[in-house]
């Protein structure tokens, strides 16, 4: 039975794994698949200090062109997390994943290392929701600095008046004319209830106080908790899959 299973596994595991040699030396395909279908795949290269291992950029090329930030914040500490964990980097200039140098006999090991790192950094567009809480939040704060830049005082994590402390904004906003833009990141249902109560308080209090509830996307949000908060005509916009017309909903309620 256990030989049995060991020659199972083997041939699940091996059994799709696939080596052509190219011009530049041999492309590995594997038995793993990505999301959209496609093999993982990896070369190897010959060096004169012994073999480096590489993918062909595309997959990093590919997050950078959804504007998924994976230099710096949440996502880059854990692509630099899981490369490092693999003996692997990646190259800025081309956006492969490229290993540190390999020698003759480390190559099988260092090989599935790196298809290790592969497959795990396909995780970073479906990393843990604390995090993605986190980039939420700096893909917001880099859209917002994109488009205002220097043109508006940009503060995080505070009451847009000193009698709204009970609700502290992610973002308050203050153009030139002391119009005071309050916004709150939502992705949970609290988050929008908040985002509705601290609406009611600051219209009651405050004329130049705008407050504006920026929801990360719909699926974590209730239909009917959406539905009250814009009929209650809370200034509520959608920020993925459409940066831009966020942006331009931001900019329309702030200085309108």
């Amino acid at each position: 039975m256990l030989q049995e299973l060991e020659s199972k596994l083997c041939s699940a595991f091996c059994g799709g794994l696939q080596v052509h040699p190219v011009p530049a030396g041999y492309a590995v395909s594997s038995a793993f698949e990505d999301s959209s279908g496609d093999r993982i795949s990896f070369y190897i290269t010959e060096t004169p200090d012994g073999y480096q291992i590489e993918d062909d950029g595309s997959y990093l090329a590919d997050l950078v062109a959804r504007d998924i930030n994976i230099e710096t914040g949440a996502r880059g500490e854990l692509l630099k997390a899981i490369l490092t964990e693999g003996q692997a980097y990646w190259d800025p200039d081309t956006y492969e994943i490229k290993s540190s140098g390999v020698v003759n006999g480390d190559l099988p090991g260092r090989a599935i290392q790196f298809l290790s790192s592969l497959i795990r950094v396909r995780d970073l567009a479906l990393i843990t929701r604390e995090r993605v809480r986190s980039a939420f939040r700096e893909d917001f704060i880099r859209a917002l600095t994109t488009r205002f830049g220097d043109d508006l005082d940009i503060r995080e994590n505070v009451a847009p008046a000193n009698d709204l402390a009970d609700f502290p904004a992610d973002v308050v906003l203050t153009t030139p004319d002391r119009r005071v833009g309050a916004i709150y990141l939502v992705n949970t249902n609290d988050k929008l209830n908040e985002a509705h109560l601290a609406w009611l308080e600051s219209r009651e209090r405050h004329s130049e106080v705008v407050t504006i509830a920026v929801l990360e996307d719909m699926e974590s949000i209730s239909k009917k908790r959406f539905q009250r908060a814009l009929n209650r005509r809370l200034p509520t916009t959608i920020f993925r899959g459409d940066e831009e017309g966020a942006m331009d909903f931001v900019t329309s309620v702030i200085t309108a």
